[in-house]
């Protein structure tokens, strides 16, 4: 099962550190996996549209003036660390604490939020979670810039593939065994 341990103690694998029980207990690895691992778990969530992390919301209208000349003032919900975009696609301009202001209205808006039970992480980003820790973890517990070359080349090759499949979701595949298709294309 998939949890925070899990993805640290991976982390800790791929720079030949020791295993850990709990983020608690007194070792270095632990200490730096507690420091390291929800800020390089929501730098990932905002480095790319995960569908995991993807939620549509109507967002709350403000009763205040909003500032310079929009419209309206909307309030984000406490889990949102990204804007991706409004329904009707018109322009905002300003993301300020927890609110957004636009001319749209409603705001129907696309947000990334945090997603902060590893159980709901699909594989690949615990990949890439892994991989980035060790990237993280190279130089303070191994001691090692040369290991963190080499697990940052590794992290960004395991994005990029996972940034993939994880944008191919939901995308139709062409069948090319069809017949109508090969027919078309002689």
């Amino acid at each position: 099962m998939k949890s925070v341990i899990s993805i640290c103690n991976k982390g800790l694998q791929y720079v030949g550190g020791s295993p850990i029980v709990s983020l608690e207990e007194n070792t270095r690895g632990a200490e730096l996996c507690n420091q390291l691992y929800a800020e390089v778990r929501d730098e990932l969530l905002e480095s790319h549209h995960w569908s995991f992390a993807t939620r549509y919301v109507r967002l709350p209208k403000l009763p205040e003036s909003p500032p310079f000349d929009f419209a309206c003032a909307y309030q984000l919900p406490a889990d949102c660390i990204g804007v991706r975009q409004l329904q009707d696609s018109k322009p905002f301009e300003v993301v300020e604490g927890r609110v957004l202001y636009t001319d749209s209205t409603p705001a129907k808006a696309i947000i990334t939020v945090r997603v902060t039970d590893p159980a709901l992480y699909p594989a690949l980003f615990v990949e890439v979670m892994a991989r980035k820790l060790a990237a993280e973890l190279a130089v303070p517990l191994m001691n090692s810039a040369k290991l963190e070359q080499t697990m940052y080349s590794k992290f960004v090759d395991s994005f990029a593939r996972a940034a993939a499949v994880d944008g191919a979701e939901g995308v139709q595949q062409i069948d090319e065994s069809d017949g109508w298709l090969q027919a078309r294309t002689l």
